[in-house]
């Protein structure tokens, strides 16, 4: 595989863009797990309470995503285009609409947080500290809005290196305040559910300022200012929102689906929801790297674009594929090997334990269609193809990851492992059919930026 490529007079190394970002990926998984696994030595109702809460939390926070995504691919094309002054105002557009965004709902939240958990159906003996937990967490939205605007301006800057040492710094915070404030530590008392969101409230806060020093002091010469807004032309807003919403959509549409398959999953008892919970940990393993290599390869595909490198930006994409696909299938089956003393490491319930040895298996074959998924709606994203995705995504993930999931998992009775097969199946149709339209090269005719 070749580690560097040169578009439009600027070389990239996928090697040097990709580490940094595969050791941002896994601090992120402990900053957003070290809750659940700290909590597991507390008890056992504070990690479904997280679990749940955490569930609807994600899937808010995707539409800070949604902004996020559309500044790094219309910035990434801007750059290989060479047009900084449409970066610029790129900037202020994403900052303000985030911030506005978050503002919303840190108020819709802080209003129906009781509503939303009875529809998620969130167990009797969880209720009370999945409530603490969200009400606590809700309030740092706004900081959590804004680390993941700056975060994008750096990524499209491929200023890797920047966000995983911020990355690191957080997660070193929130184990310390999670050390402190979820079991008592000197004069701080034992909160447990409610310790855990005040530490990741204060670890999103610092995030966002180093987010914004970083990008300053990274990229000087830029302003974000109010008045960029009124050279904002109509085209580039439309544009904006136009790669924004449907490039948000496919991942929104998955979060939204995955809220209520665990609507089913609460319906089977706590034991299955711990066991979600420990699965969905281990399964970020599995497909962190290519999630990785992902996400530098969609940067340098996004300037290929722009630079109208089109045969560039196609090897890219199935070499990532070729190379990185086998690897996570690998690690999955390591997992799926060693899936007892892994559960075992977190729970000592039987059950969980036997569970989570039966649902990696099935975890070992979803990998497949997920590698392919990660890879080519990122790429079909980054190459202005953002309507067909969200359109698959949606249909699939409703009809089979949901309808199938109650199907097999509630209505067959195969439980845990039956939602797990209509996740496999889900993502395996849907890694064919993007393989087929990339292949198909109708992305060549979409006009850039």
């Amino acid at each position: 595989m070749k580690h560097r490529i040169t578009v439009a007079g600027r070389e990239f190394s996928l090697f040097q863009m990709t580490w940094p970002v595969f050791i941002e990926l896994l601090l992120q998984m402990l900053v957003g797990s070290i809750d659940q696994v700290m909590l597991s030595q507390y008890n056992h109702t504070a990690v479904a309470a997280v679990g749940n809460a955490n569930q609807i939390m994600t899937t808010l926070i995707l539409a800070f995503n949604v902004i996020s995504l559309a500044a790094t691919i219309m910035l990434s094309q801007f750059l290989g285009a060479q047009e900084p002054e449409k970066a610029e105002q790129i900037y202020s557009l994403a900052t303000g609409l985030n911030l506005l965004i978050s503002l919303v709902l840190t108020g819709l939240l802080l209003i129906g947080a009781d509503t939303i958990l009875r529809i998620m159906q969130v167990p009797a003996d969880a209720f009370a500290e999945a409530k603490s937990y969200m009400l606590i967490t809700t309030l740092s939205l706004p900081c959590q809005a804004l680390m993941l605007t700056f975060s994008a301006f750096l990524r499209a800057h491929a200023k890797m290196f920047v966000i995983m040492c911020i990355t690191g710094l957080i997660n070193i915070i929130n184990i310390l305040g999670n050390m402190a404030l979820i079991y008592g530590l000197g004069p701080f008392p034992s909160l447990g559910a409610a310790g855990a969101a005040i530490s990741t409230s204060i670890c999103r806060t610092f995030g966002m300022i180093f987010m914004i020093i970083a990008f300053y002091r990274s990229i000087p010469g830029v302003h974000i200012r109010l008045r960029n807004y009124r050279n904002i032309s109509k085209n580039l807003f439309r544009r904006f929102i136009y790669i924004g919403l449907p490039s948000g959509g496919e991942t929104l549409s998955y979060n939204l689906s995955q809220s209520v398959s665990l609507i089913f999953v609460n319906m089977m008892g706590t034991y299955a929801v711990t066991t979600r919970m420990y699965t969905l940990l281990f399964a970020q393993v599995c497909y962190m790297l290519i999630s990785a290599v992902s996400q530098s390869a969609s940067i340098i595909i996004g300037y290929c674009v722009g630079a109208q490198e089109f045969d560039t930006a196609d090897r890219q994409n199935w070499q990532v594929l070729k190379v990185f696909t086998p690897i996570s299938i690998g690690i999955s089956i390591i997992v799926a090997i060693f899936a007892g003393p892994l559960f075992g490491l977190f729970s000592s319930d039987p059950q969980v334990i036997a569970l989570g040895r039966q649902v990696f298996w099935v975890e070992v074959v979803l990998e497949l269609g997920r590698s392919f998924n990660i890879v080519l709606v990122r790429n079909l994203q980054a190459v202005g193809d953002v309507a067909f995705p969200v359109v698959i995504g949606i249909a699939s993930q409703w009809i089979i990851g949901v309808g199938l999931a109650y199907f097999l998992g509630i209505h067959l009775g195969l439980g845990l492992v039956g939602v797990w097969l209509a996740y496999a199946v889900d993502e395996n149709l849907r890694g064919l059919i993007f393989s087929i339209r990339w292949k198909k090269g109708r992305w060549r005719q979409i006009k850039a930026v």
